[in-house]
């Protein structure tokens, strides 16, 4: 059954990268059955298919444990050791041997491409095998964030233990990216809870009372806010209501806007006025306060004389009559 892997891969990829901080480029670890697999499976070109599965630019490495290895194993295993030979070398501290040519072979690897059993024996100068030269690399936590990518079943279980180390495997399908490992998913959730819980120094902050001492402090408060509320002393108005100084403001009626108000015209209630006071009559501060239309009645009233011609201006001529009669009395 063809394994439907971009969506299960690409959420593998982010759960790694947001819990264990992987981040590009990605570095992935080679072991040496890895590369012989994707060789015999038409799958040889690994700098294309590793960053198109896992999203992301990706640095490949391998080990001179993993190079030594594939020389041993014979002729068939040539090609996959100078393929391993194309990638760089991860630095582990195995195999101390004589400096390598510039073809990538020293004197006991050809040794062993001759088959000899003491040249194999002779090249392994420290060496280890592959899959312990992993396990090293690895360690207990992978703080280097590798991928490691191997076909060995017994080290992918055994790396499967390890939290936050991603195992990237060949099939007749494809290259794929293993789920992470249910002690990978609980590492992760551990480590969630502890950044949601108090931290150490924020917990030895805080006061080391008994519930009995804190039951007695919270009776004493109640105590404390009812007797405030009795005196009435502006405390609180009720019972676990907190005090405040605001207090509640009604509100009131407002006059009108004076915008839309029409202001008033003074020169004709003085008008007005004056016409009452020269006709004689008999109230003239209710003729002064009872506006224009008061003041325009009043004044045609005096002019009329009880029946005089309503088309004459009788201010016009109260003013008139008054300078007139200022000018006799100078």
């Amino acid at each position: 059954m063809r394994r439907k892997k971009h969506k299960q891969t690409r959420r593998a990829t982010n759960y790694y990268r947001i819990n264990y901080g992987f981040h590009e480029p990605y570095k992935v670890l080679l072991d040496g059955n890895f590369i012989h697999a994707t060789k015999a499976l038409n799958l040889a070109d690994l700098a294309s298919h590793l960053p198109k599965l896992l999203g992301g630019a990706c640095k490949l490495y391998t080990t001179k444990c993993v190079t030594r290895e594939l020389r041993s194993l014979g002729r068939d295993f040539t090609a996959s050791a100078d393929a391993a030979h194309s990638y760089p070398l991860h630095k582990c501290d195995h195999c101390h041997s004589q400096k390598e040519g510039r073809d990538g072979k020293d004197k006991e690897e050809a040794k062993e491409e001759g088959g000899a059993k003491g040249g194999a024996k002779g090249g392994s100068s420290g060496c280890v095998s592959a899959a312990e030269c992993i396990r090293a690399a690895i360690g207990s936590r992978n703080e280097a964030h590798w991928f490691v990518a191997t076909q060995d079943a017994a080290l992918r279980q055994e790396l499967g233990k390890i939290p936050g180390c991603p195992l990237v495997f060949a099939t007749v399908n494809g290259v794929h990216l293993e789920t992470p490992s249910e002690v990978t998913k609980q590492k992760a959730k551990e480590a969630e809870a502890a950044t949601r819980s108090i931290a150490p120094h924020e917990a030895a902050a805080q006061p080391l009372l008994a519930p009995e001492q804190l039951a007695e402090l919270r009776r004493e408060l109640l105590l404390h806010r009812q007797k405030r509320q009795q005196q009435g002393a502006g405390g609180e108005g009720a019972v676990g209501v907190p005090a405040t100084s605001a207090r509640f403001r009604r509100n009131k009626a407002k006059g009108p806007n004076p915008l839309a108000v029409k202001k008033r015209n003074l020169k004709k209630e003085a008008a007005a006025a004056a016409a009452a006071a020269a006709a004689g009559g008999k109230k003239p501060a209710a003729a002064a306060a009872g506006g224009k239309a008061g003041g325009d009645k009043k004044g045609r009233e005096v002019k009329g004389g009880g029946g005089g011609d309503d088309h004459q201006q009788p201010q016009k001529r109260k003013r008139k009559r008054g300078k007139g009669a200022a000018g006799e009395e100078a």
